[in-house]
Order: C-alpha cells, then sequence, then structure tokens
C-alpha cells in the first residue's frame, strides 16, 4: 500500500537493461516512496523509431503525468542519467530531484569510436541483448550501433548547468571509465552532491540493489524531499 503524500519515484534504465533490472530497488524503497520504472521502447525492445534523447524524456514525462499530479524523484543509471536530465530540463515541473548514477555529460569521441569499433567487430550473437524473457532487452547489434552512434553525439554541459533542482551523482569505485565522467557532471550542475559508491561496478542498480536503494533513501531523507 502506497502510504499518503508518498513521493513518486522514477526509474529510468540504460541500454542493453530491461526495465525490470530495477525491480530489486524499487523494491527497498521506503514506504514514502511510491516507485515506478519507465519503459523506455527503443530501449527496451526492438523499435522502428529510431532512439531519441527527446523522444525518450517524452516517454518517461508522459508515465509520470500519466500516474502522478506530484512532481518526482527520477533515477538513471548511465544513458537513463542522461534521459532524466534531458527530462528535467523539457518538463522542469515534473521533476523534484534527480538520481545520477554514472553519467556523462558529453561521451568523449575516442572513447565511443574504439566501443562502436569493438562492437561493430563481434558477432552479432556476441552484441544482441539476451531476450527479454531472459531478463535482457531483444535489442539487436545493429539497435544498439544505432543508440551509440545517438549517445556519441549527446551534449548536455549546458542543460546541467541551468537545472534547477538538486542531484545526487553516484558512481562506483570500481567503474573506472565512469568516475572522472560523474565527477565533471556533479561540477556542473549548481546544486549536486558527488558521492563514490566503493566495492561496486558501474551497473551496481542490478549487483547491489540495497545499497542503491540506500543511497537513494538516504539522500532524499537527509534533503528533505519527502
Amino acid at each position: 500500500m502506497v502510504a499518503a503524500n508518498a513521493v513518486p519515484v522514477e526509474f529510468l534504465h540504460g541500454i542493453g537493461q530491461h526495465p525490470s533490472v530495477w525491480d530489486a530497488v524499487a523494491g527497498r524503497l521506503p514506504e514514502w516512496a511510491d516507485p515506478a520504472i519507465s519503459t523506455i521502447p527503443s530501449l527496451s525492445a526492438p523499435a522502428h523509431e529510431p532512439f531519441s534523447l527527446d523522444v525518450a524524456a517524452r516517454w518517461a514525462a508522459a508515465d509520470l503525468i500519466d500516474r502522478s499530479e506530484d512532481d518526482a524523484v527520477v533515477v538513471g543509471l548511465s544513458l537513463g542519467a542522461q534521459i532524466a536530465v534531458r527530462l528535467a530540463a523539457l518538463e522542469p515541473g515534473l521533476v523534484r530531484a534527480l538520481v545520477l548514477s554514472a553519467p556523462v555529460a558529453r561521451p568523449p569521441k575516442l572513447l565511443m569510436r574504439m566501443q562502436r569499433a569493438v562492437l561493430g567487430a563481434l558477432p552479432a550473437r556476441m552484441v544482441t541483448a539476451p531476450s527479454v524473457r531472459e531478463g535482457g532487452t531483444g535489442l539487436s547489434k545493429a539497435d544498439m550501433l544505432r543508440v551509440l552512434d545517438v549517445v556519441a553525439e549527446i551534449d548536455l554541459r549546458d542543460e546541467l548547468r541551468r537545472l534547477e533542482v538538486p542531484a545526487l551523482v553516484v558512481v562506483g569505485g570500481d567503474d573506472r571509465a565512469s568516475r572522472r565522467l560523474s565527477a565533471e557532471v556533479a561540477e556542473l550542475i549548481p546544486d549536486a552532491e558527488l558521492q563514490v559508491v566503493p566495492g561496486v561496478g558501474h551497473e551496481w542498480n542490478r549487483t547491489h540493489p540495497e545499497r542503491f536503494a540506500a543511497a537513494i533513501a538516504e539522500w532524499v531523507e537527509r534533503r528533505g524531499l519527502a
């Protein structure tokens, strides 16, 4: 049962993750939370429409509008964090606060080219995400490469500087590739706190859901957002 005056908490997944990856985190939040998990069609299943950050943010906004009149704490990991930032920029009235895990303001061009080259060279069976039945997204190699091409051109620096909501930026201590990039995001946001979480990697929402939920709850309560 959802508590009176519950705070909507919206979860956004990244590329290659099925929305259900957030189930264990959502289930461990305190009673003040009213959690829901957005399904971004072009990230969670093969889609005819190509991926766009604006379209993904609009899908998340529609979810929020459908389920609550209150503004939400929006939680995203990796590409999901970038979608959360765009959502806050496009629809600031829907967002109470952001929790951004391993976010990137502007993906390093060299890193993106290397990642795409590696994925492009691998056999499709090694790149294609597991089926939905297996807990994956069912995205094909071509789907994933198209999303990477869009991600490579993203630049959120101006949007981050203009954010008017508080943000918790978290990154796994073992996620070496994301630590510096996450710190840059925290520096750009006017009201941001950076937490480096020891002993966890990039997808710690999957591997350590109890710690992820605790990080959200502690920060939201400390900031008086619930």
